[in-house]
């Protein structure tokens, strides 16, 4: 017989580090701003737009819980090798693609689509949450433009280059053009 472990084991530094950095920047700059372009198809009347909309959404969410395990720290959508769903239970998945497909009859309700408006953004939030982070992350797509999440990215970025990891900032936004 042999006796339980005395503790949970650690959780891979690497992994727990590109999560939390690497999910927090695809939060704040590709989930949040599908979720503004859903609002909008909403508001317009346009139910195909918000429930394609809603698919992209749903994908990148989970995307960034999968990100805690196995998911890709790569994430460019338009690559058909990017697989948003690695890493997440299939439960999960399920419950993501059910949830995007309601709002073909969403929009068109009594509501006007706001009730499943809600349920997207609580979807978002809980993914947020798992990132474990103290207090909400900032607001990016704001009149005060992206200096809030470029000092959350400043602060990542040493970290993950000794990690070996890469870098939570795009490339191109780093680089001198000249």
């Amino acid at each position: 017989m042999t006796a339980a472990p005395a503790h949970e084991p650690l959780p891979d530094l690497r992994r727990l580090m590109a999560f939390r950095a690497h999910g927090a920047v695809r939060l704040l700059l590709k989930c949040r701003a599908a979720l503004e372009d859903i609002e909008g198809a909403v508001s317009a009347g346009q139910p195909e737009v918000a429930v394609l909309m809603a698919y992209d959404l749903v994908q990148l969410s989970l995307s960034v819980r999968g990100l805690r395990t196995v998911g890709e720290l790569s994430c460019a959508a338009e690559q058909p090798t990017f697989d948003p769903f690695a890493g997440v239970p299939a439960m999960e998945v399920e419950d993501g693609l059910r949830l995007a497909a309601a709002g073909a009859e969403a929009v068109g309700s009594a509501d006007g689509g706001a009730a499943w408006l809600d349920r997207l953004r609580d979807h978002l939030a809980a993914t947020e949450r798992r990132l474990g982070y103290s207090a909400p992350l900032p607001e990016v797509r704001t009149g005060k433009g992206l200096m809030k999440g470029f000092k959350l990215a400043r602060d990542w970025s040493s970290h993950m280059r000794r990690l070996g990891l890469p870098d939570v900032m795009p490339s191109r936004w780093t680089q001198r053009d000249d």
